[in-house]
């Protein structure tokens, strides 16, 4: 039986989990904020992802951008940071000896921000760079469009990024404001992988700790509920047209989520699966295809996304419901399932010899699966989906009724049509 990683949770409510792996010479190490662009409130869009940017701007210890760089630079190795719709995220993996350094500057980063007011000015029209850049890449477009209108009015509605016109109001008070706030005890997790002993670890933490303030605060993420949608974006500067499709599936806990998995693999996670067999392989409709499952409190979904010329997307639309309404009445065959399990086994093992995906399983199991899953677990409920169990999955998710489609660049002569979502048509 593995050995579950060291856990321990402070008088204050921060969790800190540990897996030592004393084969290697690295460590990674993630503080995570159980806080992300969902939690934040209709005048706050955008504040979460805006954070995430400007800690980085000057802290107590590192008091400007050129101090905090060169200190980074120091560790050898890397540090980065992320915004999701449930959390963000600030890690780094260096080697063994530079984890006291690592712990110091991402402890500076969620306890001692300055948001100096020029500093702010500066990165705030780095972030508008930013989504200017996010609207130019069609692929990266058209799934906020899919976003906005599969769960419209739910938390997951709005953009990680925010808009431009609430961005460029934000500076130093609206920043510390929802620091004070998000940043927090209880909102904290600490991840750790590698050559990490736990105790050691504690002890380089207590500074960070002591910083945090206690309890909670900030309004708890609403509903989401999904609905089918058809948009059609026109792009005249794009030579292809990007397509986001969906179907409503599984949050995080739900007892399918492994079987919605491989149904997903055999749909689109590879080059024998159904969807790029039929539209790239056969039809030569497109040059990618592929589908992905994307998971979430409350709600999910099995996504499917391509590009293709937009004379084309009508036919790649219909010959995608078509090969999902055929899996939702018949199931897969013996064969794709397994292959399927094959590779979710595969990409679990392989991500274990990594000290970084090691921590970021950590984490997700501890915020999303609230327990801890070994692999051989994880395994074992790949293992034990059998076609009745997948053919029951594909019967509920795969509803041609509950289909959203996110069409970008395409025109009035090219559009998807109402007609093309139809399973017979």
């Amino acid at each position: 039986m593995p050995k579950p990683p060291f856990r321990s949770v402070t008088s204050q409510g921060t969790e800190i989990l540990v897996q030592p792996l004393p084969h290697v010479r690295s460590c990674s190490v993630g503080f995570w904020v159980k806080r992300g662009s969902c939690f934040e409130l209709p005048q706050e869009e955008g504040l979460a992802h805006f954070i995430e940017h400007t800690v980085f701007k000057g802290t107590e210890r590192y008091p400007e951008p050129q101090v905090m760089a060169e200190a980074t630079d120091r560790l050898g190795g890397n540090v980065d940071a992320f915004t999701g719709k449930e959390t963000a995220c600030f890690y780094g993996k260096v080697l063994r000896e530079q984890l006291p350094a690592l712990v110091d500057l991402l402890g500076e980063l969620v306890t001692t921000p300055r948001f100096d007011e020029d500093e702010l000015a500066r990165e705030r029209k780095v972030i508008l760079e930013e989504i200017s850049q996010s609207e130019d890449q069609p692929d990266d477009w058209a799934s906020e469009l899919f976003y906005a209108n599969f769960w419209p009015g739910g938390t997951l509605a709005h953009s990680i990024l925010g808009t431009r016109e609430q961005v460029a109001t934000y500076g130093a008070a609206e920043a510390r404001a929802f620091f004070r706030k998000t940043y927090r005890a209880p909102n904290l997790l600490i991840a750790a992988a590698g050559d990490i002993q736990p105790e050691a670890l504690l002890e380089l933490l207590q500074p960070v700790l002591a910083k945090l303030p206690p309890g909670l605060d900030g309004a708890q993420p609403g509903p989401n509920q999904a609905r089918p949608f058809l948009l059609n974006t026109p792009r005249k500067d794009l030579q292809q047209a990007s397509l986001v499709m969906g179907f409503p599936a599984y949050p995080h806990q739900h007892p399918d989520r492994a079987a919605v998995n491989l149904l997903s693999y055999v749909l689109g996670g590879g080059m024998s699966s159904r969807l790029f067999m039929e539209l790239r392989e056969k039809h030569a409709l497109c040059y990618q295809v592929g589908s992905y499952i994307t998971q979430y409190r409350d709600t999910g979904a099995l996504q499917i996304g391509a590009s293709c010329a937009p004379d084309r997307a009508q036919e790649l639309v219909r010959r995608t419901v078509q090969a999902c309404a055929k899996v939702q009445r018949e199931g897969v065959t013996a064969d794709e399932l397994e292959r399927a399990k094959l590779q979710l086994r595969t990409s679990l093992v392989l991500n274990q010899e990594s000290v970084s995906s090691r921590m970021f399983a950590l984490a997700h199991h501890a915020i999303h699966m609230e327990r801890w899953l070994s692999l051989d677990q994880q395994t074992r409920e790949i293992d034990r989906v059998d076609l009745d169990q997948i053919r029951r999955v594909a019967a509920e998710v795969l509803l041609p009724g509950a289909f959203g489609v996110s069409a970008l660049g395409t025109s009035r002569s090219t559009g998807i049509r109402a007609r093309d979502l139809l399973a017979t048509a």
